[in-house]
């Protein structure tokens, strides 16, 4: 099963390898023991262009390139396939998208660069998924803004210099947010602490309290267009996510393919086993209809196409399907798999952040579902055909 990258991007894949390349293994397998990503490791990929590569094309000509860079960092740590993807589609997404003076433009070079390393937040202490009940407000100041507000659940907020913050902007509707562009090191930002993860643990996940004045150049883009902007943005780290999962099914399930040709039960090998033999095959057929769906969704908005409702709906497959997959393949690796020694646990963990962040299955349901509620002519006009026909037979 061939990665989407491999076939559209060798070129920006190439880029990505040779950036990870050099990291020692030993290094590596430090970042889940402490819980952090070193902020180096991004700038290297900023400093082989892996950014500026993938964002030349544009937002939208750059989809397959997002996909190379997903799946590669994914295959070398999840940890930092999370930092990077949310650095890059969200944080560089947004000033690429909306930076509007000077200033707000150097940002976005020096995030390019690697200079700047952008985290997003958007839960609050009081909920998450519904942003129109955040509580953090930005209120209009002489010099600016006094931004007060709590962000929980930020990813890489240990090694971010900025943080992309959704908030409220005082006396505002419920609905009317801005984004801001909060400097880490700014006088009344506090990281208060790292919450403790089930998996992605290369990555720290963390909470921030503010209450602090920003100039006028932190408010990105318009006032009271920050959930469209929010929304918008979620779609590219929605489309990365999907590549990341599958990167790690086909990870799983070549694993568990190899260990069943392997392991002997009885006479013969675990893979003659029909059980284990149609799991596997079934995991390999979702993985590639999921892979085609993917294919299909990347082909269609670099042309053009709007997939908010398309990425949305991908998203809630390919979670529960990778969900499903790496679950299989641990139980064809029995005891081992639950075990450390192996990986299978590892991704089995990871792959269940997925149906929380990005949008939790429950939000994408009703998003999905709002199409349902659209009327189709050709429809209901064969639902009216039928009604009336709906007689009894003589």
């Amino acid at each position: 099963m061939t990665p989407l990258a491999a076939v559209v991007e060798p070129d920006h894949r190439a880029r990505v390898r040779a950036a990870i390349a050099g990291i020692d293994p030993d290094r590596r397998r430090g970042w889940t023991t402490d819980g952090h990503l070193p902020r180096d490791v991004l700038t290297t990929l900023a400093d082989h262009g892996v950014f500026r590569d993938r964002w030349a094309p544009g937002a939208a000509g750059g989809l397959p390139r997002l996909v190379a860079m997903a799946e590669e960092l994914s295959e070398f740590d999840s940890g930092l396939a999370l930092a990077a993807m949310g650095h890059s589609e969200v944080f560089i997404g947004a000033l690429q998208w909306l930076a509007a003076d000077a200033a707000q433009r150097a940002l976005l070079d020096d995030a390019l660069d690697g200079r700047a390393v952008g985290c997003f937040g958007a839960t609050e202490p009081q909920g998450g998924s519904d942003l129109a009940g955040l509580r953090s407000t930005a209120t209009p100041h002489p010099r600016g803004w006094r931004l007060v507000g709590r962000k929980r659940y930020v990813s890489n907020l240990g090694g971010a210099t900025h943080l992309l913050a959704v908030a409220r902007v005082a006396g505002s509707g419920p609905r009317d947010l801005a984004l801001f562009l909060v400097p880490l090191d700014a006088p009344g930002v506090r990281v208060e602490g790292f919450f403790g993860t089930a998996g992605l643990r290369s990555c720290d996940v963390g909470e921030v309290g503010m209450d602090t004045l920003l100039g006028p150049e932190a408010l990105l883009g318009a006032p009271g267009m920050g959930l469209a902007y929010a929304s918008r943005l979620l779609q590219f780290e929605r489309l990365s996510i999907c590549a990341q999962l599958l990167t790690a099914g086909r990870q799983a399930l070549g694993l568990a393919a190899a260990y069943a040709r392997r392991r002997v039960i009885g006479d013969g090998p675990l893979l003659d086993k029909q059980a284990v033999r149609h799991r596997l095959a079934l995991a390999h057929a979702r993985l590639g209809v999921a892979a085609s769906a993917l294919r299909d969704t990347v082909a269609r908005a670099t042309a053009g196409e709007g997939f908010a409702h398309e990425v949305a709906a991908l998203k809630l497959v390919v979670c529960d399907t990778v969900e499903q997959v790496t679950d299989d393949c641990l139980q064809v690796f029995g005891a081992r798999g639950y075990t450390t020694n192996f990986p299978l646990e590892g991704w089995w963990r990871d792959v269940r952040l997925a149906r929380i962040g990005g949008g939790a299955d429950e939000v994408l349901t009703e998003l999905v579902a709002g199409r349902l509620t659209r009327a189709d002519p050709r429809y209901d006009a064969e639902l009216d055909r039928l009604l009336d026909a709906d007689l009894p037979h003589p």
